[in-house]
């Protein structure tokens, strides 16, 4: 509808010097001009590191993930109604065994399934597919290689982009759906944490990142898919 929705998530002090992150969203009506200026919380006690998604039929669909104990999984908030209200999360890899600090994304694949990326703690990112829109979703397994944040991108050519801190800051490609994945193909030698991309008009994508530590700052580069690599662009 036209309407831009930003995604993040706020500490909420606990007692003994315990935090809870809440999922929080604003959004504008006027191309970016102006945001609501109160927040709504849409997941408490879920952070998020991805943007809302909206799906064909309208459905909005934002990925998050909880730390209880010694476990952590990823989940999916959805709304049905244009963002007026979001549902309860609905866990993935909840049970699996394997810690997840998840930081969700999600990709919706030709046939229509839902596909997420979570981060793994201390073992690599692992992938779970839900056939019905993230109401259900598969046991969750292992992609085969270190990441963290990952942020998908669909391009106009058909291939998905999966970027992702560690090793430093770097990317894969699919070209069968998510089957397999090229990579890690490095953009930059910071570890650049939660690195997202962004398809321009001219078919180069668009990488921002941030570095991490004092004196940090926002970096941005751009690339175009080449054979089966990639190309820096000025």
């Amino acid at each position: 509808d036209g309407s831009v929705v930003c995604s993040f998530f706020t500490y909420r002090p606990q007692p003994g010097g315990k935090t809870l992150c809440d999922t929080c969203l604003v959004t504008s009506r006027d191309g970016g001009e102006t945001f609501e200026s109160e927040p709504r919380v849409v997941a408490p006690g879920w952070p998020r590191s991805a943007p809302v998604r909206e799906l064909p039929d309208g459905t909005r669909i934002l990925g998050a993930y909880r730390e209880v104990g010694d476990t952590a999984y990823g989940g999916l908030i959805r709304s049905t109604d244009g963002g007026k209200t979001w549902g309860e999360p609905i866990p993935i890899g909840k049970g699996s065994g394997v810690r997840l600090d998840a930081e969700t994304d999600f990709v919706r694949l030709k046939d229509g399934t839902l596909y997420a990326a979570l981060r793994g703690d201390r073992v690599n990112m692992h992938c779970a597919t839900s056939p019905d829109g993230g109401l259900t979703w598969s046991a969750v397994k292992d992609l085969g290689f270190p990441g963290h944040c990952p942020h998908f991108t669909r391009l106009s050519t058909g291939e998905i982009l999966l970027t992702h801190r560690l090793p430093h800051t770097a990317l894969h490609i699919s070209r069968d759906e998510g089957k397999t994945w090229r990579g890690p193909f490095q953009i930059d030698t910071t570890i650049g944490a939660y690195a997202s991309t962004l398809e321009l008009k001219d078919g180069a994508v668009l990488v921002v990142y941030y570095e991490e530590g004092q004196g940090s700052a926002v970096r941005a580069r751009r690339v175009q898919l080449k054979g089966k690599g990639l190309e820096f662009l000025e």
